[in-house]
């Protein structure tokens, strides 16, 4: 490590770094635009001007860019040289001739890095009078608020949106004085992480537009650390929510990025950042509701839906707890449905108040055994599932029927990543240092290898050397022989074509010559196969004789929030949604059963007619849930459940890494905590045994330890973030900025006096500003901010040297899973495709969208707006012997039900498949079919041929 010396001061420092990164870790102040610690240098800004010194004789040296000067041993800089300072002011004056001033009216003010770094050169005084230079802003679709006027040059965008996302459709226009960065033509921005844009912007140019239909300054914003519910990446947040002032509920105004090295870094995907909206959507449940016992006209409601009514929580409680008491005198039996969705401690709640026997996961048998498969792959000694920068130093990547742009869109990104490691191999080898990223990118070279294998046309294929479009069972058959061909065997009997076991051979060859080779698969196609032959090419890859590696690193993409935590809760082959079906059915009717449903609705999960069935085995139905779907319409009781933003808990992503999430403020109306409902009911039930946990439960750290001590793998939850006793100083840690205002104000109409602010038995945090407000404490404080540094770059105040981990612990540590070896795997089917059980058969597949696909963000305004009407993907030779063409109206048939969507023809779809949006509104049901076969026709006219 050389050591430098700056302004007077010897440091010893990383050599592998620039001196502005070098400063900035250092905590030493240097302004700067361009530079970002994610995607290097380009020295396009000029801000970060320094001098840099010949020896101790030289009195005057030389100015020199801080970002574009690499630290060398002995080096003498000077950040408060009188020439580097004026140098600085300089640029920043030159900036400011065409930018508007309008700080009072921009969104950005108060968090504008422009801001903070004007005041950083110390130039305040404005010298030019003339005319500015104006440019016309353009719509960039639902999520993304377009100010040209504000830019300042420093191509920030471009380089994070086409670059490192991989985006195409925005680019620097015109050239000199009238650079523009925008589109072709208007219309919205197709990357999936074009919202990273807001936070990538160092000035208003870019800001979001959704926060702007409920916006207030960043400093009065209540915030705390939560975790994206939109897939099971599992990436941390920082919502923001605050009260309107006229006396009605809090809003959930914003998310953004709440920087986690091992898992989301500094960028989210365009759901996990405007998908929250679904928790002010106009479906919200606020109020306890109960079916109405009236008579009603039978064209009232759909067959099995109730009408209901709003009642009083005691008394639906009240309701809830005398069932409860028939439950444990023997006279009514009680059963819940868990749900992947929701927080472990809500879902172990369920389980104490019905017992282990009576408890259910909510998912389908196919889902939940993929689940439980994940769970054994990552068992196994030779399987290691990567963080998020492992996956990003990988040097060949094979990804095997997981469409992880919309499955994993995080991961998908760090994929891309990857792609570019060969490069960097090139400039290490040149002497060229990683941060001179215009440098690096311009090196000749084919890409890190990127294997695409399976159905469907994901982004990644832009970057891929190889892609196999194929079905799942040739998916899997191409497993079989990259493991045969990785094992010197003879590749097991298959019938792939000789082109695609060459293919396999050569993917076989780069992934055992690679010394950090990526397997990537997952749930999305819910092929058992095709995970198991994912989990056999990593341990063929450990086991192989030319790398010196034990482990292989093996990333499983799970489909929901908690989905790996249900897993920990169930053995395997029970718990599924057919068994209790089967059960009801099967049952002597003369005990009357409850149903009580946990954050989960069940027409997505199975098809309707076992949900049906489910549905009226049960004299009583009562739902925990957050917004009104199917399954609340046909609830007896619904309790309204508050959504993560609105609580505290803790979820297990898809790399077995557990977290906890907290409450960022109260949910309106009757809202709360799905376990406090049922601890409630426990409470209120005097049959209820009171020496259990839940009937005494008065904060969710109890559940925690109680699933610790139960379950061993969940053993860590027990230390997992501080419990509500914590503090720092004798105090908890603030909600609210230093700076929050109008707090006086904001209830005004109905009382003069400040009331004092909600309690949280829960947490060590306040719904205040009274606390602690420094980042660099507690990694409990979502609110960012360092002195003279109020945008989101201040977070490289609080991180160990830039892209390192946050200072402090870390809300997250990996489950501990005993230790299990896989068995030799041997696919169950190698045909190269399907057959038909008639001519007019098709195999359904699931397609999966980032805007649609999931059921929480597909209820936010501005992601609704934007999900496709009902569609089905056909290849063009199936189009063509059918006479389909593109637009026209297909009827899907399966069982009894029957689905209108509108044919797209597919040039790389599969012949015999028919790819369905996966969770699609409108194809919600269709979801437990996929994949599997149906009848496929177009309708003329209204009728089929």
């Amino acid at each position: 490590m050389p050591t430098i010396t700056i302004d007077g001061e010897d440091y010893e420092v990383d050599g592998e770094q620039n001196l502005l990164a070098t400063c900035l870790s250092l905590g030493i102040n240097l302004p700067y635009f361009c530079w970002h610690p994610a995607m290097g240098s380009v020295g396009a800004c000029r801000q970060c001007a320094v001098i840099e010194y010949k020896d101790t004789e030289d009195q005057h040296g030389k100015l020199v860019m801080g970002c574009m000067t690499p630290v060398k041993d002995g080096g003498l800089y000077s950040v408060i040289a009188d020439a580097a300072r004026e140098f600085r002011g300089g640029i920043i004056e030159d900036l400011m001739t065409n930018h508007p001033h309008d700080c009072p009216v921009c969104e950005e003010g108060g968090e504008c890095h422009l801001q903070d770094m004007t005041e950083m050169t110390g130039h305040v005084q404005r010298r030019y009078r003339g005319s500015k230079r104006t440019h016309r802003n353009q719509y960039l679709g639902p999520f993304i608020n377009h100010e040209m006027n504000r830019c300042i040059a420093c191509y920030r965008c471009t380089r994070f949106y086409r670059d490192y996302a991989g985006g195409s459709d925005l680019e620097s226009l015109g050239r000199n004085n009238q650079i523009y960065f925008g589109r072709q033509k208007d219309g919205m921005l197709e990357n999936g992480f074009s919202g990273n844009l807001v936070e990538v912007c160092p000035t208003g140019v870019f800001t979001d537009k959704t926060f702007s239909q409920h916006y207030v300054r960043k400093w009065d914003l209540q915030t705390a650390p939560s975790i994206c519910e939109h897939c099971a990446v599992g990436c941390n947040t920082a919502p923001g929510a605050r009260e309107p002032g006229n006396g009605g509920r809090a809003i959930l105004r914003r998310v953004t990025n709440l920087y986690h090295r091992d898992i989301n870094g500094y960028f989210l995907c365009d759901r996990g950042r405007f998908g929250y909206d679904y928790v002010n959507s106009d479906h919200r449940l606020e109020n306890v509701l109960a079916a109405r016992g009236d008579r009603l006209i039978e064209s009232t409601a759909r067959s099995g839906e109730k009408i209901h009514r709003i009642l009083p929580p005691a008394d639906a409680v009240g309701r809830f707890a005398q069932t409860l008491a028939a439950a444990q005198l023997g006279r009514r039996r009680l059963i819940g449905i868990a749900s992947p969705r929701s927080s472990l401690e809500n879902n172990f709640a369920l389980r104490q108040l019905v017992g282990g026997a009576n408890f259910f996961c909510g998912l389908a048998r196919r889902d939940l055994e993929l689940l439980h498969l994940v769970d054994r792959v990552q068992r196994d000694p030779r399987i290691h599932s990567p963080t998020t920068p492992e996956i990003e130093s990988a040097d060949a990547v094979l990804i095997l029927g997981e469409d992880i742009d919309n499955t994993a869109p995080r991961i998908a990104l760090a994929v891309r990543q990857a792609a570019r490691n060969r490069q960097k191999q090139r400039a290490r080898d040149l002497k060229i240092p990683l941060w001179q990223d215009a440098s690096v990118r311009q090196l000749d070279g084919n890409p890190s290898p990127v294997l695409l294998i399976g159905t469907g046309t994901p982004a990644l294929e832009e970057i891929a050397s190889e892609i196999l479009h194929c079905t799942a069972d040739q998916t899997a058959s191409f497993a079989t022989a990259v493991v045969g061909f990785l094992r010197r065997d003879e590749p097991e009997q298959t019938e792939l074509p000789e082109s695609l076991r060459e293919l396999a051979r050569r993917a076989a060859e780069r992934l055992s010559a690679a010394q950090r080779p990526l397997i990537v698969s997952g749930c999305g196609n819910r092929s058992v196969d095709i995970v198991n032959g994912a989990a056999a090419v990593a341990c063929a890859l450990a086991e192989c004789e030319q790398g010196d590696r034990e482990q292989c690193d093996l990333y499983l993409a799970c489909p929901e929030v908690n989905s790996l935590g249900i897993a920990q809760l169930f053995p395997p082959g029970g718990g599924q949604l057919e068994q209790l079906a089967g059960q009801l059915r099967a049952g002597d009717g003369d005990t009357p059963t409850t149903l009580v449903i946990l954050e989960n609705d069940l027409y997505r999960r199975c098809d309707r007619r076992t949900v049906d069935t489910l549905l009226a085995g049960a004299d009583e139905v009562i739902l925990l849930d957050t917004l009104l779907n199917t399954t609340a319409r046909h609830a007896d009781l619904v309790f309204p459940a508050a959504a993560t933003a609105e609580s505290e808990g803790s979820y297990i992503n898809s790399s077995g890494i557990a977290q906890r999430f907290y409450a960022v403020y109260e949910g309106a109306g009757f809202i709360q905590e799905s376990w406090r409902w049922l601890a409630n009911a426990a409470a209120a039930c005097e049959e209820y045994p009171g020496n259990d946990v839940l009937a005494g439960c008065q904060h969710v750290h109890e559940l925690s330890a109680a699933l610790a001590g139960k379950f061993p793998a969940l053993g860590v939850l027990a230390g997992l973030g501080p419990d509500e006793h914590y503090r720092i100083d004798g105090l908890k840690v603030a909600r609210q900025s230093h700076r929050y205002s109008g707090r006086t104000a904001i209830r005004a109409r109905d009382h003069v006096a400040e009331l004092p602010p909600h309690r949280d038995p829960d947490a060590p945090m306040v719904f205040s500003m009274e606390g602690i407000q420094n980042a660099a404490r507690t990694t409990l404080q979502a609110n960012i901010w360092s002195p003279g540094w109020n945008s989101n770059q201040s977070i490289q105040k609080f991180l160990q040297g830039v892209g390192g981990r946050r200072k402090g612990a870390q809300g997250s540590r990996r489950i501990e899973r005993a230790a299990q070896p896989l068995e030799d795997w041997h696919p169950q089917n190698t045909k190269a495709a399907a057959t038909f059980s008639a001519a007019t058969d098709l195999v359904l597949v699931p397609l999966h969208r980032m805007f649609g696909s999931d059921e929480l963000s597909a209820r936010a305004a501005a992601i609704a707006s934007v999900i496709d009407e009902p569609y089905a993907v056909i290849s063009a030779g199936d189009a063509e012997q059918r006479q389909i063409q593109h637009g026209d109206l297909l009827q899907i048939r399966i069982d009894s039900e029957h689905y209108a969507v509108e044919a797209r023809i597919s040039a790389t779809l599969p012949r015999g498949t028919v790819g369905v949006p996966a969770g699609l509104p409108g194809l919600e049901s269709l979801d437990c079919h996929l994949p599997g076969p149906a009848a496929v026709e177009r309708i003329h006219g209204g009728e089929s041929p």
